[in-house]
Formats: structure tokens, C-alpha cells, sequence
């Protein structure tokens, strides 16, 4: 059994998001929970660990609309069924 690494505590947070890389391509994904480092979504192509990118997504009530984009850099992938589970850390906006 692999011990638990994280520190701070996840959320669940499951919401549609869209991803955008750094070379610009676009996926839409969901996202599945979030700490105060780090985040997780589910994406049905991999990324590359080290790849930098920009997460979307509505963090308002429903009927409201809140646009939160969130940088960061995939430091975690593994494959579950037909899908990968991509894990960020943030990090500040990249340029």
C-alpha cells in the first residue's frame, strides 16, 4: 500500500474545466479536487509531467459564474480506465 505523500488536505471539487498548455492547445477535462498546492482533473488524452498549463473553471454557486484560472505544472499522471488522472502543483502566472 503507498503511503500518502500530500500535506494539506484535498477537496473534492468536481466541475467541467478547460486546460490550455503552453504551446496553446486546448482540452476540456473535469476537475476533481483541489488543496491550497495543488489540484487534480480528469483529462481523456495525457500530458507530459513538467508541462505547464493553465486550468479554467466556474467556481461559482450554481446559476452564478466565477472564472478561476489557475497555473500550474503536472507533476503527477496515471491511467485510470480510458481516462488519466493529471495532478498540478500552482505555481505564479507563467509570463
Amino acid at each position: 500500500m503507498q503511503q500518502e505523500k500530500r500535506v494539506l488536505r484535498r477537496l473534492e471539487f468536481e466541475r467541467p474545466a478547460r486546460i490550455i498548455t503552453r504551446s496553446g492547445q486546448k482540452r476540456s477535462v473535469k476537475s476533481r479536487d483541489f488543496s491550497m498546492k495543488g489540484a487534480a482533473f480528469i483529462c481523456p488524452e495525457p500530458l507530459e509531467v513538467g508541462e505547464v498549463l493553465r486550468l479554467t473553471l466556474n467556481v461559482g454557486k450554481p446559476g452564478k459564474s466565477h472564472i478561476m484560472k489557475i497555473y500550474g505544472e503536472v507533476v503527477h499522471r496515471s491511467r485510470q480506465n480510458d481516462q488519466f488522472l493529471m495532478g498540478i502543483c500552482f505555481n505564479k502566472k507563467q509570463g
